[in-house]
């Protein structure tokens, strides 16, 4: 089954830019059944029933990968450079097509944190609220937009002056927003969504992977019912 959708959009960053759209997706938690079954001859038609829930939620348990491969779901991602660098690790079982600086001028879309985070003792790689209060938001604030702006305003400058588009854009910072395609088989979607929806995964990154999932979720509600489950059970 192929389903092209009206887009359906969430704004995971709530600034109205940064987003994630459903753009289209095949199959559904049939497909999974199927695609295990045909091994013996058992592929059928028939409506999802219990039994099928059952095997579902056997092949997730066992780790039976190969049946969650045979379906996609396209995601259309805007997103800040440094969330988009993070997603881009994930290749296997994975497409991407994003928007190209070469061909088209950089717009003025950048990212601002609501608040900025203090960086874990504990984890190098991880952030933490500033519970304490020591960092002077309002003066993160400023750097930030001013680094920024005066990139931006390098890059433009750069472009009246005749240079070209694929070097201008080497002054800019990874606040700036990209757009892509990003397609998953539902396989590689469920180990993107173990990895980045943790709390061990940046935050801004993680705001993602959960829109990902939430428009996901309806499509195959059986396997991210049991998956669910499985990810608790495993914490």
């Amino acid at each position: 089954m192929t389903a092209m959708t009206a887009e359906k959009i969430l704004y995971p960053l709530a600034d109205g830019v940064g987003s994630v759209a459903l753009v289209q997706h095949v199959g559904d938690d049939k497909s999974v059944v199927n695609a295990a079954r045909v091994s013996f001859g058992g592929d059928n038609s028939l409506p999802l029933d219990a039994r099928d829930e059952k095997l579902i939620r056997y092949l997730l348990r066992e780790k039976h990968g190969s049946p969650f491969e045979h379906n996609l779901i396209t995601y259309k991602i805007v997103c800040p450079i440094f969330v988009d660098r993070q997603m881009v690790r994930h290749r296997v079982g994975v497409s991407k097509n994003e928007i190209s600086g070469r061909y088209v001028e950089v717009q003025e879309r950048v990212y601002t944190p609501a608040e900025f985070r203090r960086q874990a003792r504990s984890n190098r790689q991880a952030s933490v609220v500033d519970e304490e209060g020591t960092i002077d938001q309002a003066e993160a604030h400023d750097v930030w937009a001013g680094a920024w702006r005066t990139a931006y305003e390098a890059y433009e400058r750069l472009l009246a002056l005749g240079v070209t588009r694929e070097q201008a854009r080497g002054v800019l910072p990874q606040a700036m927003y990209t757009e892509s395609y990003w397609t998953f088989n539902l396989r590689s979607l469920l180990h993107f969504l173990g990895l980045r929806d943790h709390k061990g995964a940046q935050y801004e990154t993680m705001l993602y992977a959960r829109a990902m999932a939430e428009l996901a979720e309806p499509l195959f509600p059986v396997t991210f019912g049991a998956w669910r489950d499985l990810q608790a059970g495993a914490h």
